[in-house]
């Protein structure tokens, strides 16, 4: 390592002028290091920071040295541009480069990439494993008490299942029904209720509703318990009402005492899973 002086002296012997090209020479193999700045110094030039280790240059206006990078014992980490926007990420001109960060370049990924397909039940509004969703459609916690748990609009390719965190009626004896919206009228058919168990009171309850293919055309849609919300509830074939086939948008249910329909989710949670389907997407 060192540096010299590239200034040339006419005075100078053969001999020493010799030796000034061996020290010039030098000073450019080893990138003028030392551990403070060379004395002579000219726009571009290098200089090895022995004292921090880093690599600098002289700047165009030749008045101050700009940092490379550090001199690592097996590495050279670059300086200067440290992160890399998403916008130089996607742009396949860009002359712009820099150690990318990870979150910059998740989130440049995440952007852009399609969706995964998600093996299994998972909530409705899941992207991607770990997004944070939920699939929560209703909860007495958010919204306080509600008569009618309606679902957001089905897509195609999928099965969906209506999950009920203890449920339960405000009315002392109560059933659950059913409404379907058929894709080709718009319009809900009339509520039909679920047979084989009634509700009180005080029955809080848990369970899933499986609504398999609900975006194939059928008249009739089916409705299976999974997970019944009481001991004797029984699937259920519920007619669209639409004079001809049709795919399902969405579902409600509600509770019902008689022919009363008074009756309210007085606590608990809805949620809406699906899962992936090659029938009709």
């Amino acid at each position: 390592m060192t540096q010299a002086t590239y200034l040339l002296d006419t005075g100078h012997t053969k001999a020493q002028a010799f030796a000034m090209l061996q020290g010039v020479l030098s000073a450019i193999q080893s990138g003028n290091a030392g551990a403070t700045p060379p004395a002579e110094t000219a726009a571009g030039m290098l200089w090895v920071d022995t004292a921090t280790r880093a690599l600098k240059m002289r700047n165009i206006p030749n008045n101050g040295w700009i940092t490379l990078g550090a001199l690592g014992s097996g590495a050279f980490i670059p300086s200067g541009v440290n992160k890399l926007t998403e916008a130089q990420a996607k742009d396949a001109l860009s002359d712009i480069y820099g150690a990318v960060t990870g979150a910059i370049l998740r989130a440049a990924i995440l952007a852009h990439a399609p969706d995964a397909v998600i093996p299994g039940w998972h909530p409705f509004d899941m992207l991607r494993p770990g997004d944070g969703a939920t699939g929560l459609i209703w909860s007495y916690d958010k919204a306080g008490s509600i008569q009618n748990v309606e679902t957001p609009e089905f897509e195609d390719g999928y099965e969906y299942a209506l999950v009920f965190e203890a449920v339960a009626t405000n009315k002392t004896t109560s059933t659950l029904q059913i409404s379907v919206r058929p894709e080709i009228t718009g319009t809900w058919s009339p509520f039909t209720s679920f047979p084989g168990a009634g509700f009180r009171r005080d029955d809080v309850c848990s369970g899933m509703l499986r609504l398999p293919m609900p975006r194939q055309p059928r008249l009739v849609h089916g409705c299976i318990w999974d997970a019944p919300l009481k001991a004797g509830m029984e699937d259920l074939a519920v007619p669209t009402g639409a004079p001809e086939a049709s795919a399902l948008s969405a579902v409600r249910v509600r509770w019902a005492e008689g022919g009363r329909i008074n009756e309210v989710f007085r606590t608990g949670r809805v949620r809406l899973f699906r899962r992936r389907e090659h029938l009709t997407g």
